[in-house]
């Protein structure tokens, strides 16, 4: 889902710039890299930090250890499945660093004219990556008797699998293409450098804390509700800046 709306973006770019072919790929590198190491590193110091600590290895490789398992038929112990654990606010954080470091290096334009874009690729991104959330059953929304409630099957932890839940990946992918659709529309309104990507850190993050009220487990505040909060408190940050900057 990433990838599908990584394409779009870069036709889009492709489309309005005309950008040397080596510095998208550059941008193609920058960004995977930076957003996997964000993703992965979130995940493990603030989502199961006492897990991977005793665990370094399942932290920094794809793999889990189970008994009787072999992983390329000759490390014994130890299975493939994947990084089952990527945090969406360590993927932000580490795409708009490696960003930083491209723009840098390479493109050497404003930082902020790049983010106005960026931000807009991300909306769609998490349109895209929580409609796969929803396929795969993952980060499931809390118990729920409303008509558009989901039946998740598929879930083993359930005693018994007919407890409807909260379609919360959903309701999230539907907030980021609206969020989406706005920036767009205020990227050809809006001549102001930063103005696009601050709006999209108070929308993006604010649709964020407020959907975890809605998933499991339920908690006054989770941990995706706390990272939430200095993304939210960047964007009014920029907000005050361009005013006194106008």
């Amino acid at each position: 889902m990433f990838i599908i709306s990584f394409i779009f973006f870069l036709k889009k770019i492709y489309s309005i710039y005309s950008i040397d072919r080596k510095k998208i790929d550059n941008l193609i590198l920058y960004s995977i890299i930076g957003l996997l190491i964000g993703a992965r590193t979130f995940h493990v110091i603030f989502y199961n930090f006492f897990f991977y600590k005793k665990n370094i290895i399942e932290a920094i490789f794809p793999i889990h250890k189970e008994s009787n398992s072999y992983l390329f038929f000759f490390i014994k112990n130890y299975k493939f499945i994947g990084y089952q654990g990527l945090s969406s606010h360590g993927a932000a954080l580490g795409l708009l660093i490696s960003t930083y470091l491209y723009n840098r290096k390479i493109l050497k334009t404003n930082f902020l004219f790049l983010c106005d874009k960026l931000c807009i690729f991300l909306a769609l991104s998490g349109f895209f990556i929580r409609i796969g959330n929803f396929f795969n059953s993952e980060m499931l929304g809390t118990t729920s008797n409303l008509p558009f409630s989901i039946l998740f099957v598929q879930i083993h932890y359930d005693k018994i699998n007919s407890i409807k839940r909260h379609p919360s990946q959903l309701y999230e992918s539907i907030s980021y293409i609206i969020i989406f659709k706005i920036i767009s529309f205020l990227y050809n309104k809006k001549n102001i450098k930063g103005y696009i990507f601050s709006i999209f850190l108070i929308f993006m993050w604010s649709i964020r804390f407020i959907i975890e009220f809605f998933k499991e487990p339920k908690k006054i505040l989770n941990t995706g509700q706390l990272l939430s909060i200095p993304f939210i408190i960047t964007g009014f940050y920029l907000q005050l800046f361009q005013v006194f900057l106008l």
